[in-house]
């Protein structure tokens, strides 16, 4: 923790922004900076670092001093929380929610990734329209992607019955002007009362990294309205698409895309039935990108990262099943692009 927590609270609207990152100080000083530029003050900001090397964690900790005198005068506290292996983005989001909820108890936790950036009056807008709400538990600012100049509409999402398949809430973000209900939402930027958290718990860091946001946001949604607000806006880094047509230092992502989902249908449907028939036709459709992709040589690799996400999904086999050092490391030693 590198400042003391402050005892004085302004009733219903203190903020807690938690981001997590892993060696990216780059896009980790530009949230930052962006989150002391807010019309609407944060008061506790932490940062949970998934054990980057030494230099970046150094890194981190200047950034965060040179970040604290303007802090003190704002009335923010800075806390880092230096986890002791990579738990991957959905353990650093479950550590840094609970060590709010434990340590700062906010009246809202902000959740944004490290490469997400929010304009200078989002947070105001945030709440603004949490306020006009009465039955929302969360609301998410539009999401903008910085590098292909698009907003970036597939992070806001509704889900298909049978929880296969994301559709974005709209095919035309420009014609959004008014609160939109949805499903579920990217962590990139959603705002959460803090009824929703204790009574609903934190991210769930068993599912490593992909579809965490997928579920969480989706669990509030049952129980809470989630709304997109239009007039809120975050800018954020746009990340290389996972298709068929990605290189092997993208498969073990995949993987993780696919194995959650699982565990989100197995989430989603109590009726044996019904998640019996979810689980078959998602296999089916893994099965299909086996068979169209032809994988054979080295790509034969990809095949079995794709059953294997099969079986750990059907079996419930959560965390760190595959380890992305390990991955990378094989396939420089086998000489695999």
């Amino acid at each position: 923790m590198m400042a003391e927590i402050r005892t004085e609270i302004r009733t219903g609207t203190r903020i807690a922004a938690i981001t997590v990152t892993y060696n990216r100080t780059k896009t980790l000083e530009k949230c930052i900076s962006a989150l002391m530029s807010q019309s609407h003050p944060v008061d506790e900001i932490v940062i949970v670092d998934n054990h980057s090397g030494e230099k970046e964690q150094a890194r981190i900790s200047e950034i965060v001093a040179r970040q604290e005198a303007a802090g003190k005068e704002r009335g923010t506290s800075f806390h880092i929380l230096w986890l002791e292996d990579n738990m991957g983005g959905a353990g650093g989001f479950e550590a840094g929610m609970k060590y709010a909820m434990e340590k700062l108890q906010p009246d809202y936790y902000w959740i944004m990734d490290d490469d997400a950036y929010p304009r200078e009056d989002c947070l105001e807008q945030l709440l603004e329209g949490m306020d006009a709400l009465p039955d929302a538990g969360c609301v998410c600012p539009l999401i903008f992607g910085v590098d292909l100049k698009k907003y970036q509409i597939f992070h806001h999402k509704q889900l298909t019955p049978l929880i296969l398949r994301t559709r974005p809430v709209s095919e035309y973000p420009e014609s959004c002007t008014e609160p939109v209900r949805i499903n579920a939402n990217a962590f990139v930027g959603p705002l959460f009362k803090r009824e929703v958290v204790e009574k609903l718990g934190v991210a769930d860091g068993s599912l490593f990294i992909y579809g965490d946001d997928t579920e969480y946001t989706f669990r509030v949604s049952r129980k809470y309205g989630v709304y997109l607000l239009p007039q809120a806006v975050i800018d954020h880094q746009d990340a290389p698409t996972l298709d068929a047509n990605m290189s092997a230092k993208g498969w073990w992502k995949e993987y993780y895309g696919y194995r959650n989902q699982f565990f989100l249908i197995r989430e989603a449907h109590q009726n044996p039935i019904v998640r019996g028939a979810a689980y078959g036709a998602l296999t089916l459709r893994i099965l299909a990108v086996i068979a169209k992709g032809r994988l054979r040589g080295y790509h034969a690799l990809r095949g079995r990262m794709l059953l294997k996400a099969v079986s750990d999904g059907i079996h419930d086999k959560r965390g760190r099943t595959v380890d992305p050092s390990a991955y990378m490391q094989y396939l420089k030693e086998h000489n695999i692009a």
